[in-house]
């Protein structure tokens, strides 16, 4: 029994050690992997949020019209009451609640998206930006329009998409917040109506004219128009994400990654050092993949990390 066991020990030990050495010649011979940035983490987390908005609000909406044809009663297991006098009236207000509070919730995404490209590690590189940006507060309005003056993207659709996001604000801001009748500027407003016909094809349809005046009399939103809202929004962030990738240093958010993992998790650059080379490298890796890095290139101005750089930096500090 003790030869037996020993035999099983040593065996395991041979097999141990034969994989550590292949994973150091791996390590040794080959490049490590190169990593690219080609959507940030701020914006999966802003996609995570809104990204299937619309469809939740067809959902919501499919639910309450079948309330409306049929004979629903509230579920048992609901701990309410729910036996509305006009069953019509109450499925109409309760739909443009949600038409209402989706629009709202859009709008909360894209400030939080601002808002989390100036928190560490931060995405937004130029100083004059980030300064201006502190000086926004609270304003997911000031946000946009400091955003938009200093990217300064002369493209057509974005200047579209700004315009349904700063209607987009202004619209929340008057359903939301008692008293207030807030107007789009006058640039935006303009740009929209210059563009009437490209935003028809971009927006399935939609007369942005009719949007306006519903706007301007003080109405709700209607469900083409929060639908169409909300894809305006997502694709603006997708453009400024894309600008800010274009421009940041890589090395430096690469390694501000890395130090924010460590700090979380009390880790210093002397233990991972320390480790095997496949698990270090193989830490190093699931850090910035966990990050939003990946393996391929998926737009001409992806930037990419060489992790050696990275492990070389380490070891001359």
């Amino acid at each position: 029994m003790v030869k037996a066991r020993s035999f099983k020990a040593y065996s395991l030990c041979l097999k141990s050690a034969r994989c550590r050495f292949e994973s150091y010649l791996v390590y040794k011979f080959y490049d490590m992997p190169k990593l690219y940035l080609n959507v940030s983490k701020e914006r999966k987390a802003f996609k995570k949020s809104l990204g299937q908005a619309n469809h939740f609000l067809i959902t919501a909406l499919v639910g309450l019209d079948y309330i409306r044809n049929n004979n629903v009663k509230c579920p048992e297991d609901f701990s309410t009451s729910w036996n509305p006098k006009n069953k019509s009236f109450s499925v109409d207000r309760s739909r443009q609640y949600i038409l209402n509070s989706s629009m709202a919730w859009a709008v909360d995404c894209l400030d939080a998206y601002f808002s989390r490209c100036n928190q560490n590690p931060k995405l937004i590189e130029n100083k004059m930006l980030l300064d201006k940006i502190n000086g926004t507060r609270r304003s997911v309005n000031e946000k946009l329009m400091t955003f938009v003056e200093y990217l300064g993207i002369e493209i057509e659709e974005f200047g579209i998409y700004v315009s349904m996001a700063a209607l987009a604000i202004q619209w929340r801001n008057n359903t939301m917040h008692f008293g207030a009748h807030n107007t789009i500027d006058v640039i935006y407003r303009d740009k929209l109506l210059d563009f009437e016909g490209r935003i028809k094809d971009l927006f399935c349809g939609l007369d942005i004219i009719k949007t306006l005046n519903s706007f301007e009399k003080g109405k709700d939103p209607t469900f083409k128009e929060v639908t169409s809202l909300i894809r305006g929004i997502h694709r603006l962030v997708e453009m400024v994400d894309l600008h800010l990738l274009s421009e940041i240093d890589i090395n430096r958010y690469a390694h501000d990654i890395i130090n924010h993992h460590f700090k979380k998790y009390k880790l210093t650059y002397k233990s991972v050092l320390a480790l095997p080379s496949d698990k270090r490298n193989t830490k190093i890796l699931n850090i910035l993949t966990n990050n939003s890095f990946s393996y391929d290139k998926r737009y001409e101005k992806s930037q990419l990390i060489d992790i050696d750089d990275i492990i070389s930096s380490w070891e001359k500090q």
